[in-house]
């Protein structure tokens, strides 16, 4: 009889958690590294050049290529050339998309936009050099003057059907959808506008604002700023627990002199979601008019506010905040959904409805080439809220759970929450990055329902099923689904791979402007993941965390996965581990983080 030598399912699950964790350590160690890395030289041949960039451009940086390649005083170039040896261009050249191999000589700018400069042996350019999403080859005998910008990734922009460029901006959401009209009289501009609430949900349908925006200069490049807006919900509410129109009054004044910074106040009724995931709200919106799936729960607000805040530096903005607003629990409507199954939809959980103040300060970092596609950078945000309130009307909640909210006295609860970042380049062709984020209970009286906390899929954790962790006890029935848990902590990391789509050969000119337009790039990344994430209780008793310490790494949950992104919009399969060989699918229209 052979030996069965395979490892128990209980080793299995073992090694693949140590292998997800070694490779966030491995991600992090090849982040710190890479500085010592001399493989992602731009080439090996090349002379010192004035700056060379291994992120993408910043947006800056592509407006400028942009504005270059449209100027009718520009020899422009699509697609790959070689300028003869004795042939001289007086003025600016351009190029977008190919490689532009100079032996002769060039008196002016240089741009490539997409593609590589070669100066070949003999070759001259006696301008500045701009290249962008390539690489700059000066060989021997070669000369350039002027200094020279290089920056390995691409710009997102595309092709017009008159032969000029326009910077693609980021996949459209139901944010997008508006209109609007502007006057000017004197220094006062106003806007009218029709927007619609950022997404779409199962309580109140489509939100749509209509409103006027004012805005006015001020000394030190400020500027005040004042949104009156009117909010229609096409779902209306039978059971009078909501309001069937909202409104947001905004105002805002900010100074971008010596040091930036500025105070803002608001006076709302707007329904808002409990946590802020999973999915972006875009995403969440159009999952919910599509398929009939709002992975977001809602409650109502009405109160006022005010913040203010400052940048220290570039990067870094410090905000503090004051609220007073009463919240309020909302149910589920029954709106339009296109392919949505004939059932009832999810109820909406309720919350604990009351008058709360609530107090928040907060720190966000952002070194990031680029806030929507970046390969390089950190971003980190970290917040702190104290909640009081002195009239809460708390849910009933089983006792395994959280301890009765008390009513006697004034409820003071306080919560924390963060999110950590880092984008890397580890060659021309791959990137790692990698995500940190959690938050939950620090101190007080028991949280809220509408501050509590989950985890599942479709994101943060893509291998497992909807609200997988909710810390409802064993026997508990909410068909709600309601997060319940006190804390939560998730590590995402991924490896992205870029490969050039294998289509720009056979389709014609029409075909690939008409492509560039929709999708903007002819390339797109493979994405290997895994993610590991725990939401819990703390405190004392069975099934719980003492609040000084946190979960074992036993405890967590795993997941990993494959993708392909195309500019965004991917498709992800994700794996859980220790359960059924499941694989989980889902639909972006984002990036994962």
């Amino acid at each position: 009889m052979a030996l069965d030598r395979r490892p128990s399912p209980v080793a299995r699950v073992a090694w693949v958690r140590g292998l997800i964790v070694s490779a966030l350590l491995c991600s992090v160690l090849t982040m710190s590294a890479r500085a010592q890395d001399t493989l992602n030289v731009i080439d090996p041949d090349a002379p010192p050049l004035a700056a060379q960039h291994r992120g993408g451009p910043p947006d800056s940086v592509v407006r400028e290529a942009v504005a270059r390649y449209n100027d009718s005083a520009t020899t422009r170039f699509y697609a790959s050339v070689t300028l003869a040896s004795g042939t001289t261009i007086r003025g600016d050249v351009a190029m977008y998309r190919g490689t532009l191999r100079i032996q002769g000589r060039i008196q002016g700018r240089v741009t490539v936009i997409n593609g590589s400069l070669f100066i070949a042996p003999g070759a001259e350019v006696d301008g500045e050099v701009l290249v962008i999403g390539g690489r700059l080859v000066t060989q021997t005998g070669g000369r350039q003057v002027g200094g020279a910008r290089v920056y390995e990734d691409p710009a997102n922009v595309a092709r017009t059907n008159a032969g000029l460029l326009e910077i693609r901006e980021r996949s459209p959401s139901i944010s997008d959808i508006a209109a609007r009209r502007s006057f000017q009289a004197g220094k006062l501009k106003t806007t009218l506008v029709l927007e619609t609430g950022r997404t779409y949900n199962r309580v109140v349908g489509l939100p749509i604002l209509v409103g006027p925006t004012f805005s006015f200069p001020t000394p030190n490049q400020g500027e005040v700023r004042l949104d009156l807006r009117g909010e229609l919900r096409t779902e209306t509410e039978p059971t009078d627990r909501r309001e069937d129109l909202g409104f947001l009054l905004r105002g805002e004044w900010e100074t971008k002199g010596t040091i930036r910074g500025g105070i803002g106040g608001s006076w709302s009724r707007q329904v808002d979601p409990i946590e802020d995931q999973p999915l972006g709200i875009g995403e969440v919106g159009w999952a919910t008019f599509l398929f009939g799936r709002d992975y977001r729960d809602y409650y109502e607000q009405q109160g006022a506010g005010g913040w203010a805040f400052v940048y220290p530096v570039k990067w870094l903005r410090l905000e503090g905040s004051a609220r007073a607003q009463k919240e309020s629990s909302v149910p589920a409507s029954d709106p339009i959904s296109i392919f949505r199954e004939p059932e009832p939809w999810r109820p909406n959980p309720l919350i604990d409805d009351g008058h709360f103040t609530l107090l928040r300060g907060s720190v966000a970092v952002d070194t990031r080439n680029n806030t929507q596609t970046p390969t390089s950078g950190w971003y980190f945000k970290a917040w702190y809220e104290r909640g009081t309130s002195g009239d809460v009307a708390p849910v009933t909640l089983p006792v395994e759970v959280r301890d009765p909210i008390p009513t006697f006295r004034d409820y003071d609860f306080q919560h924390v929450g963060f999110d950590v970042r880092k984008y890397q380049r580890i060659n021309t062709v791959a990137r790692a990055n990698l995500r940190v984020t959690g938050g939950g209970w620090v101190g007080g009286d028991p949280l809220p329902v509408q501050q509590r906390v989950s985890l599942g899929g479709p994101d943060i954790l893509a291998g497992y099923a909807f609200r997988d962790q909710t810390c409802a006890p064993a026997g508990f029935a909410d068909a709600s689904q309601a997060a319940l848990c006190d804390r939560m902590l998730a590590a995402q990391a991924e490896i992205r791979f870029r490969f050039r789509l294998p289509i720009r050969e056979k389709l014609g000119l029409e075909q690939l402007l008409l492509l560039e337009r929709l999708v903007g790039r002819d390339h797109a990344d493979i994405v290997v993941f895994g993610d590991m994430g725990k939401a819990w209780l703390t405190g004392d008793g069975p099934g719980r965390v003492p609040n000084n310490r946190l979960p074992v790494l036993g405890e967590f949950s795993y997941d990993a996965g494959i993708g392909l992104d195309i500019d965004g919009l991917a498709l992800y399969a994700g794996v859980p581990f220790g359960e059924k060989w499941n694989p989980r699918f889902t639909l972006r229209l984002e990036r994962r983080f």
